[in-house]
């Protein structure tokens, strides 16, 4: 699988991620992209997972259920591949059979770090090897908090699973805050001292969001609940934004559409079977039992990627998509 370079304005890019790349037609950035994999995989709805390459056991467990959910429920995982919580989140999400990211601070293979090349190897069949470093030059010191910044420009929203203070992971969730992008911390057990950077973050940036009420108050995530209200609120949060993820077009082959499982899956079938009579919400709860959040997550999802559409209180399968999804 070859690499290649994107340009500002390269057609590959999807317009929603354009300006946070600093690659927009008439951006002015000092260096392209260098991608391998599935560019596709760049106009995903996107989740960063980061934290500390030490995790404790509660924090290495809490970012491979994490990440699983993430990816089971159709989001890309994106991650920097470093040991700890990045490989955690890359590895449960490929055996998930979910999309993942990982954003390098120099191309393959000098960006690769000792005993990441099998697993970059996963990564590159399931999503894509990113950099912003020219090719053949090793990683810089710092190369790595500028691959932070490029990290939050990819994703829809993040999670700091573990982060000590000074740490490349709270660079990110600094970044991603800037970019306006829904942050998440996740608890942790009293005295990890791993953690106490990342939850002094999230302190420092509720007090930060009292006096000016125009940002985001990131969230501390306690549990799987908090986890799906976190994950709808990213839904939303990208479903409002202008742009070609409702197009379509990157759903429209069978392929794409087998792709999608779980309770999206579920979904799809149901919306089939009722062909153009539609259903309404409440005729898919059966489908969630008690967790309302996780369908609604479920449903925008599956809109802003143009394969249902909600008319008349509604929701319907895109026609289009149907008749192209079927050999």
């Amino acid at each position: 699988m070859s690499a290649v370079t994107l340009l500002p304005g390269d057609p590959r890019i999807p317009e929603r991620r354009s300006a946070p790349l600093g690659l927009a037609p008439d951006a002015d950035r000092r260096r392209p992209l260098w991608a391998q994999g599935r560019l596709e995989v760049l106009g995903r709805p996107s989740i960063g997972i980061v934290g500390t390459r030490r995790p404790s056991p509660h924090g290495a467990a809490a970012a491979r259920s994490i990440a699983t959910a993430v990816a089971r429920s159709g989001w890309c995982v994106v991650s920097g591949l470093a040991l700890g919580i990045d490989e955690v989140a890359h590895l449960a999400a490929v055996e998930a059979g979910g999309e993942t990211v990982a954003v390098l601070p120099s191309p393959a293979p000098l960006g690769l770090r000792g005993g990441a090349r099998r697993l970059a190897e996963q990564i590159k069949q399931a999503g894509l090897l990113l950099s912003d470093r020219p090719v053949g030059t090793p990683p810089a010191a710092w190369s790595y908090a500028a691959r932070n910044h490029l990290l939050a420009a990819l994703c829809d929203g993040l999670i700091v699973v573990e982060a000590p203070e000074g740490s490349g992971a709270l660079i990110t969730a600094e970044s991603a805050s800037e970019l306006g992008l829904p942050v998440a911390v996740v608890s942790a057990p009293y005295g990890a001292e791993r953690a106490e950077g990342g939850l002094r973050w999230l302190q420092r940036s509720r007090e930060l969001s009292l006096r000016l009420t125009e940002e985001r108050p990131p969230m501390l995530i306690s549990s799987s609940a908090d986890l799906r209200a976190w994950l709808t609120v990213c839904a939303l949060s990208v479903h409002s934004l202008p742009g070609d993820l409702r197009d379509g077009s990157h759903v429209t082959t069978s392929a794409a559409d087998g792709a999608v499982s779980g309770l999206q899956h579920r979904i799809l079938l149901k919306l089939d079977a009722a062909g153009a009579d539609g259903v309404v919400e409440g005729d898919l709860g059966d489908l969630t039992g008690d967790l309302p959040g996780a369908l609604v997550a479920a449903l925008t999802l599956l809109s802003m990627r143009g394969q249902i559409e909600q008319r008349g209180g509604r929701w319907r399968r895109v026609l289009r998509a149907v008749l192209r999804s079927r050999p």
